[in-house]
């Protein structure tokens, strides 16, 4: 049986600080990047690990021995050129962001993301996969087959051409694909030295000075599907991105989804993606409902939308209606035999499902309180105690719990919330919620980014009058 391979990025270099292209030129680590390192440890603590291997530039190195530092371990290290940076050539040292003023988005993107792309006394991406790759199939590749994990800390690019081989990602698909900060990428390898299970893990999104716990989850549409928003949110507090799955192209979702992870890498955030399935929906004039009158299987929009999710590597799935964990096993066989790891977020919105709420908590990944359907199902003065009911047993079984729906939805038209929203939202937060989440807000409202930092300013006015120690059950 062949060993793991372990794949991680330099953290938070003093040029990825100042927005520069590095390149090839050997640039340390900035305090945060050091801090950053050391949790990295924590992502792979519990992994027997016999080998490690790093470029020959020296904030891959620093990565690599604060990991280790970390978690306690001391690995032999093997470090080459044939790991570094692409080097970017003319542009090494130069402003990103400028540049991009200069070369234009278009171009700019291409310089970044594309697989041929030539830079002026620089190398293409294909450039560095034509030297990581030998070097991985000759070097690392037989200490695998050994049955020997192996860790890898390596840098942006060069791990994008490793992964490349590693998946069979095509040249035109290779512009999607991002090697994030505060991520370790597990792999299991055949023979060939291909994927055969792939596993991420992720550092919780570095926290404000402020320190707010709970997250924010805002549903992306036509108000706040684009760079310049996107960037605006997560300045503001936004950590988790919605995609509504009951509306719009999957080719639309597939650009989303792209514009979300590149915007993500900009800001320097871990944003993770949210798949939202519509289920067995029905759509009506003015609203929705669902088949009341079928036992739930998925649909095969559904399953279709799920296989979908597995390759865009989404980081959740939320299945709708459900009733039992019966739903919730199907959906996780569903994903596992796609070669998926996608995390399953249940929506509580049917009378059955709270009362099969035990089981389905046991049995999800996270769950969400989806208050617009659970208010057609039940009286609408019982809504509040469902929520609470819901919240507790989250909390007791140690499961993220989002609560949802109309929490600010006079913000679609107006640029301040009433005070009975801002009740609303502190209510969720000293309830329990681990996060709270915004629909038609921040979807196809007016004031998207008002929204998100209303919601931040409420979530840190409430968490500072909590006595004790918030329990954190992240997403």
């Amino acid at each position: 049986m062949n060993g793991k391979l372990i794949i991680a990025r330099h953290e938070e270099s003093e040029w990825n600080k100042l927005g520069k292209w590095t390149g090839s030129v050997n640039i340390g680590l900035t305090g945060e990047g050091f801090n950053q390192s050391r949790k990295m440890g924590e992502l792979i603590r519990g992994s027997p690990m016999d080998q490690a291997f790093a470029s020959a530039q020296i904030r891959s190195l620093e990565t690599l021995l604060c990991m280790e530092d970390d978690i306690c371990i001391d690995l032999p290290i093997t470090r080459s050129d044939a790991l570094n940076e692409r080097d970017y050539g003319d542009y090494t040292g130069k402003n990103k962001w400028e540049m991009k003023d200069i070369l234009g988005e278009e171009e700019f993107d291409k310089l970044r993301r594309d697989w041929d792309y030539s830079v002026p006394n620089g190398e293409t991406l294909k450039m560095v996969y034509e030297r990581i790759v030998p070097y991985y199939l000759k070097t690392i590749l037989p200490i695998l087959k050994e049955g020997k994990t192996v860790l890898l800390v390596a840098h942006g690019n060069s791990l994008r051409a490793l992964m490349k081989y590693l998946e069979n990602i095509s040249s035109e698909n290779i512009s999607h694909l991002e090697m994030l900060f505060d991520t370790v990428v597990i792999y299991e390898i055949n023979e060939e030295g291909k994927m055969v299970s792939k596993e991420e893990r992720h550092l919780p999104a570095i926290k404000n000075d402020t320190k707010k716990v709970a997250q924010i989850v805002a549903t992306i549409g036509i108000n706040s599907g684009n760079r310049e928003t996107l960037l605006e949110l997560f300045k503001n507090g936004m950590n988790i991105a919605r995609l509504n799955f009951s509306w719009s192209s999957l080719d639309w979702h597939a650009e989303k989804i792209a514009l979300i992870k590149a915007s993500a890498k900009e800001a320097g955030k871990n944003i993770l993606i949210i798949q939202d399935l519509p289920g067995p929906r029905i759509q009506e004039e003015h609203g929705h409902t669902y088949d009341k009158t079928t036992t739930f299987d998925m649909t095969e929009q559904d399953k279709n939308f799920v296989k979908f999710g597995v390759e865009q590597e989404v980081d959740y799935t939320a299945l709708s209606f459900v009733g039992s964990k019966k739903e919730i096993l199907e959906c996780r066989e569903l994903i596992k035999s796609l070669g998926g790891t996608q995390k399953i977020i249940a929506k509580i919105e049917r009378t059955v499902a709270v009362d099969n709420l035990d089981e389905i908590v046991a049995s999800a990944d996270a769950v969400m309180v989806a208050r617009g359907d659970l208010g057609d199902e039940f009286p609408l003065e019982q809504v509040p105690f469902i929520q609470d009911k819901i919240i507790k047993a989250c909390n007791k079984a140690g499961k993220p719990v989002i609560t949802a729906t109309q929490m600010m939805l006079s913000m679609t038209n107006s640029p301040t919330p009433t005070r009975a929203e801002v009740t609303d939202v502190y209510s969720a937060i000293s309830q329990g919620s681990d996060a709270v989440m915004l629909s038609e807000e921040t979807a196809s409202g007016k004031y998207p980014v008002e929204a998100v930092t209303m919601m931040e300013k409420i979530i840190l006015e409430a968490e500072s009058h909590m006595t004790g120690d918030k329990k954190l059950n992240l997403l």
